[in-house]
């Protein structure tokens, strides 16, 4: 894979930061590490992190879900999951070199499947211990970035037991982010997501073919602790609230949007918001994370029309990459802190609702689905069983002592790979808005013409009454 390069060239006016261009290395994840921050190797302690973001570019607007497309295109060919809207993904991360080999009870059996002892699992990839950053962002970032541009919304899910790796897998340490020299080894896919997807939109901006495309990406960040939405771009904002109108449709209330056209902006707003995570102490990590955190970036494209088609369109997006906070199965139930008892109420919803998702699927029961059960699922709606594509990347351990939440993570991911999302490329046309403009006149008529009709009658109902 050619290394991406960052960004120099502006998509909206934004005040660009600086960072020198990047080369890619590859190294697998690193090893099962008892104590210190989840997503940690290592850290620089020389390195200095501006948290600091434009006031300029900072926005506090309603948070809008990509809507449905007027001209919903569920036929249109899919570029990253042609088969299907909903992939699972399993990586097994390494352990450490203490750890006995006998010890270690999960195998990869091939590229898409797994085995615990006598009993298989199948998904739609399997990545082993061996397994890298950039393979990780080849099988599920590459396509995510394809869907996104195509006017698909798409997400990632990351799931699994506290020190599995999911957030470094998301998101790779702080010091590889801003690396100046290099695209760290260790770099999350999220990071890699948005090095490739402003790298895709600056082509397509100078191609003379699609010189007349335009495109504007807001970003927003918020975490979910303790059933509270926070704003993690400014947590001052917290007990944020979730409204979903017929006017504005579904957006959370005062959460920041920041405007970003380079790599440098979109690492910024990262860094923010990862700071500002609430972590605690587990059995496995001393800074673990335990909240979940969305991280939502909403594309923009505006297209004019050819002298042989001469209609304008445009398209929008969303990303949405989640990242769970992980059950501690090192504790005992009833043992630990408020935010554990709330991480686990709301995994287990989520549980309940994925499990009710794929009966769903297979059987058409006609049920009532429990997305207002909790702020994630609510929140998580289109990419659970709704308008999105969508990748559950579910990390295990191959311990023996974690056999407990593998087992449950894999039992997730069965279930996961049930559900059937209905996933359309949100675009709209001046044909479209002329058709719409169309009904609302026809409507319009109709309604007069009704209006009319029961006045006459209620006319006629009168003078029956006067002459009785």
């Amino acid at each position: 894979m050619e290394p991406l390069q960052t960004l120099n060239s502006p998509i909206s006016p934004l005040r660009p930061r600086s960072l020198d261009d990047a080369r890619s290395q590859t190294s697998p994840m690193p090893p099962v590490c008892i104590s210190g921050r989840e997503n940690t190797p290592p850290s620089d302690p020389n390195l200095q992190v501006n948290h600091r973001t434009s006031p300029s570019s900072r926005k506090k607007t309603p948070f809008i879900a990509a809507p449905m497309g007027e001209n919903p295109r569920s036929d249109a060919p899919g570029v990253g999951s042609p088969d299907t809207s909903v992939k699972v993904v399993v990586r097994i991360r390494p352990v450490s070199g203490l750890v006995k080999t006998e010890y270690q009870v999960v195998k990869k059996t091939s590229s898409n499947s797994l085995s615990i002892g006598d009993r298989k699992f199948t998904f739609t990839s399997v990545l082993g211990p061996e397994s890298s950053q950039e393979d990780i962002f080849n099988l599920v970032g590459v396509p995510l970035v394809h869907d996104a541009l195509a006017g698909y919304n798409a997400s990632i899910v990351s799931y699994g037991q506290t020190g599995t790796g999911k957030t470094f897998t998301m998101w790779g340490p702080q010091s590889a982010m801003v690396d100046a020299h290099s695209i760290s080894s260790y770099q999350g896919i999220v990071p890699r997501i948005f090095q490739m997807l402003l790298s895709e939109i600056h082509k397509k901006q100078e191609c003379l073919e699609e010189n007349d495309i335009s495109y504007q990406c807001r970003c927003s960040f918020l975490e979910i602790y303790n059933e509270h939405i926070i704003d993690l771009l400014d947590p001052t904002q917290r007990n944020l609230q979730i409204h979903d109108d017929a006017s504005n449709g579904f957006y959370v209330e005062n959460l920041t949007d920041e405007y970003v056209n380079t790599v440098e902006d979109v690492t910024q707003v990262l860094i923010t918001g990862l700071s500002n995570r609430k972590v605690g102490a587990t059995s496995v990590h001393s800074k673990s994370s335990r909240s979940h955190i969305i991280f939502t970036c909403t594309l923009e494209s505006w297209c004019k029309g050819t002298q042989s088609t001469n209609s304008n369109s445009s398209k929008i997006s969303k990303i949405s990459l989640v990242d769970l906070a992980g059950l501690d199965k090192g504790k005992p139930d009833g043992v630990g802190k408020c935010d554990d008892r709330y991480v686990k109420q709301s995994l287990a919803k989520l549980g309940k609702l994925i499990n009710i998702l794929s009966r769903v699927t297979n059987s058409a029961e006609d049920q009532k689905i429990p997305y207002m059960d909790s702020r994630l699922t609510h929140f998580l709606k289109e990419t659970l069983g709704g308008n999105a594509k969508v990748t559950y990347l579910c990390a295990i351990s191959p311990d023996t002592r974690c056999i407990a939440g593998t087992l449950s993570t894999l039992r997730f991911g069965e279930l996961a790979k049930e559900i059937q999302n209905k996933a359309v490329v949100n675009e709209v046309s001046d044909d479209d808005f002329n058709g719409l403009r169309d009904q609302i006149r026809h409507l319009k008529v109709d309604d007069r013409k009704n209006l009319s009709e029961k006045n006459h009658m209620g006319a006629i109902h009168s003078e029956r009454l006067v002459d009785t």
